[in-house]
């Protein structure tokens, strides 16, 4: 059985079709990527599975994560859903993080969620706080705790937004974009991370990008959209070298003339 099994997925706005008729699934512990140009319906998609699409947004067709139905769902069921079965890591922890809250705070509130959830005592949330800190490779975990947003790097602000979404050990990583407002160096880091607690704690991740390449470092499977509807899907090995559709020869090409420019193909 699939963790996440998405059927027939479609999103309208009006009469503007956003997402038409999207299927895939993912299996625990497999890796699904995402991707497309900007507008294709990849970000909605995510939104959708976690039920966080605004009320004028329409949703129809099947979403099953961790054996439950998303499209209809309350916002108590889905309450019970986010965190142990989904997290999600957008694209600009900036945005995403509190700008008034520290940083240890801030990853102690899905801690105590967890907590509650799981009927713990909530005395040992500062000593795994600092664990996770360490566990996304964050440097003096202590001083960093008592640090807001503004007074970090962005990739320490994006490893805090990954040490979130960890805490309530989800079965599924939706990372949305998370690279894409990084810096080179910084992005091959926040993926190597990526692929390592993926490896480690065995949950599924769904990762989102408009970068075939970058989604290759760390997915097995891919998905590409164009407008809101599929194109070509499959083992992304054989997506990248020998793509099917027009589209996805464009993405690749494209890749591999930037690659070519950087001096990093004859």
């Amino acid at each position: 059985m699939s963790l996440l099994s998405v059927n027939g997925l479609t999103i309208t706005a009006g009469d503007k079709v956003l997402v038409s008729n999207l299927s895939f699934a993912i299996a625990q512990g497999s890796r699904m990527g995402l991707i497309g140009e900007s507008g294709s319906g990849k970000s909605m998609t995510a939104m959708a599975i976690t039920g966080l699409l605004p009320r004028d947004i329409a949703v129809t067709g099947s979403i099953l994560l961790d054996g439950q139905q998303i499209v209809g769902a309350g916002e108590r069921a889905m309450g019970n859903l986010r965190g142990a079965a989904s997290a999600v890591v957008f694209q600009e922890p900036l945005t995403a993080l509190d700008p008034l809250m520290r940083l240890g705070r801030q990853i102690a509130e899905p801690l105590r969620r967890r907590y509650r959830r799981e009927g713990l005592d909530d005395r040992h949330i500062k000593t795994e706080v600092l664990r996770l800190m360490e566990r996304v490779a964050l440097p003096q975990p202590e001083r960093l705790a008592r640090a807001y947003p503004y007074e970090v790097s962005g990739g320490q602000r994006q490893r805090v937004a990954i040490a979130m979404a960890l805490a309530c050990k989800p079965k599924l990583l939706i990372a949305d974009e998370p690279t894409t407002a990084l810096d080179v160096t910084t992005q091959a880091e926040v993926l190597r991370l990526l692929d390592d607690l993926v490896r480690d704690t065995g949950m599924a991740l769904l990762f989102i990008s408009h970068d075939l390449p970058v989604v290759a470092n760390v997915v097995d499977q891919v998905t590409v959209l164009r407008q809101g509807e599929t194109v070509e899907q499959g083992a992304v090995a054989k997506v990248l070298q020998a793509p099917a559709n027009p589209y996805t020869q464009q993405l690749v090409e494209a890749a591999r003339r930037f690659d070519r420019a950087l001096g990093g193909e004859p």
